[in-house]
């Protein structure tokens, strides 16, 4: 059966939110169960869809001082 989530990584903000929502519903299923491994499919999708748009850390830019950088921290 063909699902809306099944491709291998989300495309868009919709399919995001979907994502999401189906994920709250699933939150109590035992894990050896079919809802069980949707919320560990989920899991990994959602995930990769936020590190792909908003990733977790910015590198540094050469030439600018970096937060905390005046203070010796780093």
């Amino acid at each position: 059966m063909s699902h809306v989530l099944d491709p291998e990584h989300l495309v868009s903000d919709t399919h995001y939110s979907a994502a999401l929502d189906e994920l709250e519903e699933l939150m109590l299923s035992d894990p050896d169960t079919p809802a069980g491994r949707r919320f560990d499919e989920l899991v990994v999708l959602i995930e990769d869809y936020e590190a792909r748009n908003w990733p977790a850390e910015l590198p540094p830019r050469p030439g600018v001082a970096q937060p905390g950088a005046h203070y010796g921290m780093r």
